[in-house]
């Protein structure tokens, strides 16, 4: 089975949905989408039956070849072509398995939307970037699919640009152009911030280029051991990539797109968060180990971003009041795990916690997305409350969710995260100290989370027709019972040595990326991990507290923690007030200049609105320009012939 079905498969379910809409009416759409993602996974685990000690890669066609790197440089092929090793395995499996049941879960919830054949379409395309971006075999390549979800992640963010209501319904027509502003904006906040991590990505692969002459992942695995460089290009090319990471995976300073992600249907969130997007920039340090082994510095700058990232997304969520905000700002923070643990060179603990977040985050945010369907789109937690009476299995997922993610045993998050905080405690105590903090933070916020929403008594609003909550269908459910399951056993795949276990993921994985060696003894190990479940225990108890004294609503740093201390208000000042300033200024001195300024500006774009008149957006006006362009190259072939003939 070739590899390059793999992205193909949901591929195509785009191009389909997409041209072809009317020949999938209903939800039909929905089960072709689903089915394709489906197929590909079924693909993916059959080779994953196929893996060997040797990476498996497949080459398509070469791309720009024989560049050679300046006078007497090395020539390098360019290829498009795929890699089939432990970690683009395991990442394969992630994306199209949880993929799938995101897939079908959105059958459900989407079912009422007017664009329901659309929205599937852009889920297909997510995820066949997402493959892409994966299993690509060089930087180029994998760029590829790097702006590829990031086109994704835009449509789906801003899908409700036109908000939710009935367009028929006046009453309802400014909430819904608020609604719609809103979403666009934050699909247009998600594009731009991404463009400035991407361009470091860009100015990354410039410089590994200039160094190394190719971009080929593996041959620039081998000429790191063969050719002399110089290390503070290696570091400052390390340092872009790391910009790239920190744009996708929303860490800090880049990080206030992820939580405005939550515009999109609650589907995209979990699909986002979970499964594809954010673990883009995890994925990519991973699989860059070689570079970032031979740059301290900038391996150095990985764990701390992440370190502080992980304590903002946690402070951060302590008192929000949005069901989804709660889970965002959460996955702002275990992200931020992730990039510590890469960041201190122990790469398995990182995907590792990246493979159990995948599930538990997953069922957390579809759960919330049963809720709000539930209540009547409401998402404000002030306003539920009790509702394990009406939803008793969505209930009882969610629950082992927020254990999951707090690390209490045996869920999965109790393993991945106890491997990460070892790793820090190894290698620098203050960000051991930094991911034990966090730990107790994380349990107490979704021990809110999880009492505002179902504990107590219900608090929602009955003149707004939210007195009948109600369980979900079973499209919806079972996603979230495979979820659960997966959340509570998958940390069994890790099982430590002290624990009885042998390492099992460490010893896959350490076949495509460096193990870093365990030199704590097993006492020591205990007595971590007694500290990080009781970090988990003292958190969960803490907010069982607050429920009871009834202070949930107003939790810690108030205000602060609401307003995400703060961050979308100092780029608003440093940048986005300043920039309206000088647009302003710059209104009024036309004005003053009896149009002078605009005029100027009129004519400079003047030979720009020449081509835009080509660049149409109509597809039957590019047909059109490709016929023709097709016809005259015909034509000039033939005048030559018979012109050579003559």
């Amino acid at each position: 089975m070739p590899l390059f079905l793999l992205p193909l498969l949901p591929l195509l379910g785009f191009a389909l949905l997409m041209c072809l809409p009317r020949l999938f009416p209903g939800k039909s759409g929905g089960w072709l989408a689903s089915g394709l993602v489906l197929l590909s996974f079924l693909l993916a685990v059959s080779r994953y039956f196929g893996l060997t000690d040797t990476p498996q890669s497949e080459t398509l066609w070469t791309w720009l070849p024989n560049m050679a790197l300046g006078e007497g440089g090395v020539t390098a092929n360019l290829s498009v072509g795929f890699t089939w090793d432990q970690l683009s395995a395991l990442m394969t499996l992630i994306i199209t398995g949880v993929g799938f049941l995101i897939h079908v879960y959105s059958i459900s919830y989407m079912s009422h939307d007017a664009k329901f054949t659309r929205f599937f379409a852009f889920l297909n395309f997510f995820v066949s970037m997402m493959l892409i971006l994966v299993l690509a075999d060089s930087y180029p390549l994998m760029f590829v699919g790097w702006e590829g979800v990031g086109t994704a992640s835009f449509l789906l963010i801003g899908f409700w640009f036109s908000g939710r209501g009935n367009p028929a319904d006046a009453t309802t027509f400014a909430a819904r152009d608020a609604e719609g502003r809103s979403n666009s904006n934050a699909a247009r906040k998600a594009f731009i911030m991404n463009r400035i991590g991407d361009l470091g990505f860009m100015l990354g692969m410039f410089l590994l280029f200039k160094a190394f002459g190719t971009l080929n992942i593996a041959q620039l695995a081998e000429r790191v051991e063969t050719v002399q460089f110089d290390r503070a290009a290696l570091e400052l090319a390390c340092l872009f990539l790391l910009v790239g990471a920190v744009g996708k995976s929303g860490q800090l300073p880049l990080t206030t797109w992820l939580p405005d992600a939550m515009a999109g249907p609650t589907p995209v969130s979990a699909l986002i968060h979970a499964a594809t997007m954010v673990t883009a920039g995890v994925y990519l340090v991973t699989r860059s180990n070689f570079l970032f082994d031979l740059a301290p510095t900038a391996s150095l700058w990985v764990a701390w971003v992440g370190g502080l990232t992980a304590l903002y997304g946690a402070l951060s969520a302590l008192n929000q009041y949005d069901i989804k905000k709660i889970l965002a700002y959460s996955t702002v923070s275990q992200l931020g795990y992730m990039f510590m643990a890469v960041g201190l060179h122990a790469y398995t603990a990182g995907v590792f916690h990246l493979l159990t977040h995948a599930f538990f985050k997953a069922l957390l945010f579809l759960a919330a997305g049963a809720v709000i369907h539930a209540v009547h789109e409401e998402q404000d937690v002030r306003q539920m409350g009790g509702l394990r009476r009406f939803m008793p299995f969505t209930h009882i997922v969610s629950l082992m969710g927020v254990l999951a993610i707090s690390g209490i045993p045996i869920w999965s998050g109790f393993f991945s995260k106890d491997a990460i905080l070892a790793a820090a405690y190894e290698s620098n105590p203050w960000l051991y100290v930094i991911g034990l903090g966090v730990a107790l933070l994380t349990a107490f916020y979704m021990g809110r989370w999880y009492f505002l929403v179902w504990r107590g008594t219900y608090r929602g609003d009955t003149g707004r027709g939210h007195a009948h909550p109600h369980e979900a269908d079973p499209l919806m459910t079972a996603p979230l019972g495979v979820l659960a399951a997966l959340a509570t056993l998958g940390g069994f795949l890790n099982v430590p040595t002290f624990l009885g276990g042998g390492h099992a993921f460490d010893t896959y994985l350490s076949r495509a990326v460096p193990l870093e060696a365990h030199e704590i003894a097993a006492s020591t190990e205990w007595l971590l991990t007694a500290l990080a479940v009781a970090a988990g225990v003292i958190g969960l108890l803490w907010a069982a507290a607050e429920h009871r004294r009834g202070t949930l609503t107003d939790g810690p740093l108030g205000r602060t923690s609401t307003n995400a201390l703060y961050l979308d208000t100092v780029y608003d000042n440093l940048v986005s007030a300043p920039s309206r300033t000088i647009a302003g200024a710059l209104d009024i001195a036309d004005r003053s200049t009896d149009g002078l300024i605009g005029s100027v500006s009129r004519n400079a774009a003047a030979p720009g609105g020449l081509f835009t008149l080509w660049q149409s957006g109509f597809v039957r006006a590019y047909a059109v320009s490709m016929l023709l362009g097709t016809a005259g190259i015909i034509g000039y072939w033939a005048l030559k012939t018979i012109g050579g003939g003559l």
